[in-house]
């Protein structure tokens, strides 16, 4: 009678009748508990409705009765797999090719078995000898390819899945996993069409749809991606990958939002699901939210230790944080993880660039050349440290790479023009600039610094255009509020003193600080309560201590992240905010990006727009932006009556040093001097400089020593146009007071243009000595005509470089009258406005308390 039942459940199991299989098995089993056969059976039935765990408890039960049946090992070993009990699938499956399986899927499971422990090099060989066991098994070529394809063994792999396809053309698996190996090693037209053959097998296998658009997103055609993980999601809605995948396509399209749900979905349907951690933090990190996207890439990490994108993600945001010790140690795991990611070998250098261990950031940049040397990021990431060390000869070859493996890397191509005006290297430097200006300045992301077009010959419009795509670029994830916005306006009604904040990284031995130290020192203590926010190093120098003396509160801010110093800001409830250095070194714009303060002013480190909507001010004067040219500056303008440039009236002079030739230089010859930053000096201007000392026999062009470049191209160049090398001369960097008194020993200073001297205009009318300008319509351009002309000297102000070099013949001939100029300026000095500080301070806090009482009027 049971063999009757047992054969019925067997003809009912065949017939793909489950029910009425389980139904037999069931009679045998409560007259016999321990029928091995219906034990066997009934365990094959659950394993094939999908119950895995409970059918091989069946099969084992039978196993232990029969344990040398190789049929029952085998099915007991597919029942394991099918549980995910992989050790005790691999177990068995071995027992049962001892006990004689010959049986090509028992090979083809082992396989399975060990590859699901990670064993994927120890399962090939298994793999392969199913596929020499059952040469006509389409299924067992697949799985045979899909451990070649894990172990990098692309051309094998897919040699499989041909197989595959030879036998069983309509095999959509196969078609699939072409497609896949293709994507995966970048052939992205070939993926596309095995994946395109496998839809017309299937049309609703929804993992196609998924990964066909990754390819679309890889060849850069959103809309179709879209499409694409939209249909696999109208075919399986809880298919996390695909609501990821639809997520980064919403991302890359601006959409944060619906971004964020499609994350928030996938973490709905598997909590477990790290890579929707991972994005959902990527997400909250572009949006300034670097909280809870620590959260996030904490909890991916705990799902998945070794996530490496959620190492990199903490690791981003601790480095934004200046953490960069916690910063390194993620981007380290991240390496360890993936020791091929160039990404992770920047991500460490850029760590050690951050804390000024150039050299160790150098071996991490030229590591991650090694592994992507076509990556023109790479070589720009190099040639940015390189220029960090002032070695500009390296920087310029690492600029030029960038540039070779990406000819529109515009950054590269700013980067190689600055270091090349800085070497005086000007061969092809007027194509560069016309390249910059045609095809990059005012390009969104063209990552041309505004600093750079300064000494470009750039208009003022371009300059402006340049500086809104710069402050774009580097704002745009950084623009968030910081508490509540600003100040209470309404309280200060009642006669509260005004909070004036100064943020600069050049509180320390800094040509902006020996400008501003008595500024500092007289401001109205009564009326005003002064910030000093510090971002740049303690150097425990005189004028750091004089003014952090000077001010009732000295914030050193370098360690902090531009968050955390944005709150320190808002914390201090700072009504006005003014930054002094815009877009030149040290700069953080991000701070300012975050408006910690009701009012933002842009003043004296950048001369210039910084085209920025955060920034509502730039202090400047009648001459440097007339009224005419106001329309080339995002911001209001608050016109000082004078200067708009402080002074220092306690900058000493050295009464003793060498003289002349102590220097090199002439006892009686006639000495021009210039000591801008080579990187002004801009061919034009030299060759007029050239042409003087041809004119004037005996004279000297006396020039700051910065590089051995400079010197050395500056000196050709000269010999080139017939000047003998030694009629220039270059001084070494001394210290402030010494340096002052070099310009007594000068005849003339003559100007760089269209970067015009600042500090060192300053400097040389401090010292006595009458400087020689040209103007143009940029605020670089004109400065030192607002000096010339709050000195008292506005004749020495030209408009051409004719004129320039006219009046600069005419002063050497006309000696008399260069030493009238020096002593009026001698004579005007203590008077004059432009050395007159606490006249100038007045005015500064004039134009304050004018500007809150506007701001008061709107509240």
């Amino acid at each position: 009678m049971s063999r009757d039942k047992l054969s019925a459940a067997f003809q009912c199991f065949s017939n793909g009748d489950i029910g009425g299989a389980e139904h037999w098995c069931g009679e045998i089993l409560r007259e016999s508990p321990e029928d091995v056969d219906a034990l066997h059976l009934l365990g094959v039935t659950f394993l094939s409705s999908g119950r895995a765990a409970d059918g091989a408890k069946l099969v084992a039960r039978a196993h232990t009765q029969r344990s040398q049946d190789v049929v029952i090992m085998e099915n007991l070993g597919l029942a394991y797999l099918a549980a995910q009990d992989n050790a005790q699938a691999e177990m068995t499956l071995r027992k049962a090719l001892a006990a004689g399986s010959t049986n090509g899927l028992t090979y083809m499971r082992l396989g399975m078995a060990l590859s699901l422990q990670g064993r994927v090099a120890e399962s090939l060989p298994i793999m392969q000898m199913a596929a020499e066991s059952a040469p006509n098994d389409p299924d067992i070529h697949l799985n045979y390819g899909n451990a070649l394809s894990q172990t990098g063994q692309s051309d094998a792999a897919a040699a499989a899945y041909e197989k595959v396809i030879l036998l069983r053309p309509q095999h959509a698996d196969a078609y699939f996993n072409l497609g896949t190996l293709h994507r995966l090693n970048n052939r992205l037209d070939q993926a596309e069409e095995y994946y395109q053959r496998a839809l017309e097998i299937a049309p609703d296998y929804a993992e196609v749809h998924n990964n066909l658009g990754l390819v679309y997103a890889a060849q850069g055609l959103a809309d179709l991606a879209g499409r694409s993980y939209r249909r696999a999601l109208e075919l399986a809605p809880a298919m996390v990958q695909a609501l990821n995948n639809l997520g980064n396509n919403l991302l890359s399209q601006g959409h944060q939002e619906e971004a964020v749900s499609c994350y928030e979905q996938a973490l709905a349907i598997d909590p477990r699901h790290p890579d929707a951690y991972v994005n959902l933090g990527g997400t909250r990190v572009a949006q300034g939210n670097f909280p809870d996207a620590q959260i996030l890439y904490e909890q991916a990490l705990r799902l998945a230790p070794a996530d490496f994108e959620a190492h990199r993600g903490l690791g981003v945001i601790f480095q934004t944080q200046a953490r960069r010790d916690e910063a390194l140690a993620h981007f380290r795991q991240a390496f360890a993880v993936n020791p091929s990611s160039a990404d992770s070998c920047k991500d460490i250098g850029s760590v050690f660039r951050d804390a000024g261990n150039l050299d160790e950031a150098v071996a991490w940049f030229r590591k991650a050349i090694e592994l992507d040397s076509d990556g023109a990021g790479r070589h720009y990431d190099l040639a940015e440290t390189f220029k960090l060390q002032g070695h500009f000869d390296d920087a310029a070859a690492a600029y030029a790479r960038a540039l070779d493996a990406r000819s529109d890397y515009f950054a590269a191509l700013g980067g190689l023009i600055y270091v090349r005006q800085q070497m005086c290297e000007w061969t092809g430097i007027e194509e560069l600039w016309e390249r910059s200006r045609r095809d990059a300045i005012g390009r969104a992301d063209s990552g041309i610094t505004p600093f750079s077009a300064l000494s470009q010959p750039t208009t003022a419009e371009e300059q402006l255009a340049c500086a809104r795509a710069w402050t774009e670029q580097q704002s745009r994830s950084q623009v968030q509020e910081v508490s509540t916005q600003g100040s209470d306006v309404a309280a200060k009604a009642g006669g509260g003193r005004l909070r004036v904040g100064y943020l600069s990284w050049d509180f320390h031995a800094h040509a902006t600080s020996y400008l501003m130290a008595e500024m500092f020192e007289l401001h109205d203590r009564a009326r005003f309560e002064i910030y000093a926010y510090s971002l740049g190093p303690e150097d425990g120098s005189a004028i750091r201590q004089r003014i952090r003396g000077a001010v009732e509160h000295f914030v050193d801010l370098a360690g902090s992240s531009d968050v955390a110093a944005a709150q320190r800001i808002r914390a201090d409830g700072v009504d006005i905010l003014i930054d002094l250095k815009g877009y030149t070194q040290g700069a953080r714009t991000g701070i300012m990006a975050m408006r910690p303060a009701t009012v933002q002013m842009n003043w004296l480190g950048f001369p210039g727009s910084m085209g920025a909507e955060f920034i509502d001010y730039i202090i400047a004067d009648g001459f440097v932006i007339p009224p005419e040219s106001e329309r080339f500056y995002s911001e209001k303008v608050l016109r000082l009556p004078n200067c708009y440039q402080v002074n220092d009236r306690h900058r000493q002079i050295s009464a003793e040093g060498p003289e002349r030739a102590g220097y090199g230089l002439p006892s009686e010859g006639f000495v021009f001097c210039c000591f801008n930053a080579p990187h002004k000096i801009l061919p034009d201007v030299f060759a007029g400089w050239l042409r003087l000392l041809s004119a004037v026999p005996g004279s000297v062009l006396w020039l700051i020593e910065a590089n051995r470049w400079s010197v050395e191209n500056l000196r050709r160049e000269a010999e080139i146009h017939g000047i003998a090398a030694e009629r220039l001369v270059f001084a070494q960097a001394k210290p402030l007071a010494e340096h002052l008194r070099r310009y007594r020993l000068a005849d003339l200073a003559l100007d760089t243009y269209p970067y015009t001297s600042h500090t060192t205009g300053s400097d040389a009318l401090w010292a006595g000595c009458p400087l020689l300008t040209r103007v143009g319509e940029t605020f670089a351009s004109r400065v030192a005509g607002s000096l010339l002309r709050n000195v008292g000297l506005p004749e020495l102000v030209t408009e051409s470089s004719e004129s320039y070099e006219q009046l600069a013949l005419e002063l050497v001939r006309d000696r008399p009258r260069l030493e009238e100029l020096r002593r009026r300026l001698e004579v005007n000095r203590d008077t004059c406005a432009l050395f007159d500080t606490p006249r100038f301070v007045h005015d500064l806090e004039r134009g304050y308390a004018d500007i809150w009482s506007v701001r008061q009027a709107a509240a």
